[in-house]
């Protein structure tokens, strides 16, 4: 309690709008500990993470890709299923606050089930066979718990009432985990600690028995909930008496009727208990159906049994550490509605290839059959990545000036051929799209080919910058190559509030090797897609394909960058290259990454080598910078 002089002494800071000292915030704002609870630092309460006082915001989102139609049938209710790129907090957010036209009224509060298999973030000490350090993660201790219970918060906010949630995690952070579950969705509303065991994971020498189990937390929101009967097969038939005897009749019958048959029932296959037994070779041998060499992948079984059992055909699944996106492959093959999101775009990208090729994955009904089937109807959709909405409310001059600063143009109204351009950005012409005076008209061939005609040649091997909203350009790729120009398109997508964010823009870094993909980071705010400039060109021989980058930049600003990041430039800001062999001219489905450090070097220059046999007539290169801007371009060969 407050003495009546503290409340005086308050009052008159509150009128001079002074700041209360710190001693005071504990009286004035208690906290109600429960009977135990995990204390450490920057524990911050729920109140405040609802209020977005963290620092992190919902943010909108943006579809990028629809994959409808007849190949992706449609949900009778308008349903569409989601792969998001983006920081799950802020997802978690959006879906929360329930403004989002996206999303509005069809995911708060609907969300039957949600699997996690966050990063376990205590591999610190994990080195090689030569003792160094193989693999650092960027949350350790009190800051991991943290992250992932300010998730486990919003989770319970988004979940259906009868929803559940389970947690996956290794041995290093599980306990602690445990506590926080407990706090988050109260210690009744354990149903289940699951052991996986994956017996086929032969280890070496160690200092003790083999790590050969994982852990998994099933809770639930409240005591209503799915719990279905799972069932797995016995390794052999086991026959057992059908009667059932109490003890005494046992000592005083025999096991025969009274024809003298025994009653016998035969079993083939059992209940599911609290330890599975799933090997991990289904997600490691190359010649697996359900292969996808991407680390952490998780088998189809284990999800399989998890998604039967807490869910029913037509509940929406949830994973927002989505990885190689086993979660939405089980959920689309076993009728249910899904929901990814990632902040990484190998996650990305091999999400989407795995959905788009399900047809020729595994059958979870047959075996030894293919799925068969293509995938329901699923739009990509990225998150906190865009510009403002408010640029597209200006009159067309200080949108003009907008983009200029956004794309570091130099606005210079001036004709080549009679075509008018509207400034320059690298000593390049630059066209800023009109929006409003065409109207009905987008970024095509007619509109690219009519540039052409007035310029001709003059500007051969040279390149045009077109600045337009995303949704009026109809090309996939990030440039249009004709008559020996580039024509380059700096999109700019609608929803966008910058207003809603005080703090500066921090992107998630992308790895520059595959050993760190699970390296956990956040997004905080808004953020711009800014191409990276890549100078490339594609040689051929009579056995290969060579991609060959003579020179790589980054146009992504480095205020608020560590000072590690300023001082990078050249092929250190590249973490990766995105290959489609068979580009189709529709869809980007992944068939190779090659990231930084595996990138051969040779006289200045990355070159990417590729078998010309594995090769279709056009291929799709997308190159990504340590900060997630993509250049996006195609090949004809």
């Amino acid at each position: 309690m407050l003495s009546k002089a503290e409340k005086d002494y308050l009052i008159d800071l509150l009128d001079k709008g002074e700041e209360i000292p710190e001693e005071f915030r504990g009286k004035l704002f208690p906290t109600i500990h429960k009977e135990y609870e995990l204390v450490y630092a920057e524990k911050i309460r729920k109140e405040d993470l609802l209020a977005d006082d963290d620092g992190s915001f919902p943010v909108p989102l943006q579809i990028e890709k629809v994959f409808g139609g007849a190949e992706h049938p449609a949900y009778a209710d308008g349903w569409r299923n989601m792969i998001v790129f983006g920081d799950n907090l802020q997802f978690l957010k959006t879906i929360y606050k329930n403004e989002d036209s996206i999303i509005k009224d069809t995911v708060k509060g609907k969300v039957k089930l949600v699997y996690i298999d966050p990063p376990f973030a205590t591999t610190e000490d994990f080195q090689n066979k030569e003792g160094a350090k193989a693999y650092t993660d960027r949350k350790r201790g009190a800051e991991f718990i943290e992250y992932i219970r300010r998730r486990l918060i919003l989770i319970r906010e988004v979940l259906a009432d009868d929803g559940c949630i389970f947690v996956h995690l290794d041995w290093k952070k599980a306990h602690y985990i445990k506590i926080i579950l407990d706090e988050v969705f109260g210690e009744t509303n354990l149903v289940n600690e699951i052991v996986w065991h994956y017996p086929d994971n032969f280890q070496g020498n160690v200092n003790g028995f083999a790590n050969n189990h994982n852990v998994i937390f099933w809770y639930s929101k409240s005591g209503r909930y799915t719990a279905n009967k799972i069932l797995i097969p016995l390794k052999k038939r086991t026959m057992r008496d059908k009667r059932v005897w109490s003890s005494e009749e046992k000592k005083l019958v025999s096991a025969r009727d009274e024809e003298g048959k025994l009653i016998y029932e035969e079993f083939t296959e059992k209940k599911a208990d609290d330890v599975w037994d799933i090997g991990q070779s289904s997600t490691t041998k190359k010649t697996s159906l359900e292969f996808i060499d991407y680390p952490t992948q998780k088998p189809e079984e284990l999800i399989r049994r998890i998604v039967l059992a807490a869910s029913n055909e037509g509940d929406i699944v949830m994973d927002c550490f989505a990885g190689s996106g086993t979660v939405a492959a089980v959920a689309e093959k076993l009728g249910r509605k899904w929901i990814l999101c990632d902040i990484g775009k190998l996650s990305h990208f091999t999400s989407q290839k795995r959905l788009l090729e399900i047809q020729k994955s595994k059958s979870l009904t047959k075996k030894n059959k293919k799925y068969g089937h293509m995938a329901k109807n699923f739009i990509t959709c990225s998150l906190g990545t865009y510009d403002l909405k408010t640029a597209l409310d200006m009159e067309f001059g200080k949108y003009k000036e907008f983009v200029s600063g956004l794309f570091n143009i130099n606005l210079k109204q001036h004709k080549i051929g009679g075509y008018s351009f509207d400034g320059e950005k690298d000593g390049n012409p630059v066209v800023i799209f009109n929006y409003n005076l065409y109207a009905n008209s987008n970024i095509d061939e007619l509109f690219l080919g009519d540039i052409s005609a007035h310029i001709g040649s003059r500007l051969a091997g040279g390149r045009i910058y077109i600045v337009s909203p995303s949704t009026r350009v109809d090309y996939i790729a990030d440039y249009e190559e004709i008559n020996g120009i580039r024509y380059y398109f700096l999109k700019i997508p609608y929803q966008i509030i910058k207003e809603l964010h005080h703090k500066d823009f921090k992107k998630f870094r992308q790895p520059r090797s595959k050993a760190d993909i699970n390296a956990l980071d956040e997004s905080i705010g808004f953020s711009f897609n800014r191409m990276p400039k890549v100078c490339s060109e594609i040689e051929m021989t009579s056995q290969k394909v060579i991609i060959k980058i003579h020179s790589f930049s980054s146009e992504e600003p480095r205020s608020g960058k560590t000072s590690e990041e300023k001082g990078m430039s050249g092929f250190d800001l590249l973490s990766a290259v995105y290959i489609d062999r068979h580009y189709n001219g529709k869809e980007f489905i992944m068939t190779d990454v090659f990231f930084s450090d595996e990138i051969k070097q040779e006289d200045k220059q990355l070159k990417i080598e590729l078998a010309k046999e594995s090769i279709g007539d056009k291929i799709m290169v997308i190159y990504t910078d340590i900060f997630g801007n993509d250049l996006t371009e195609s090949f004809s060969l």
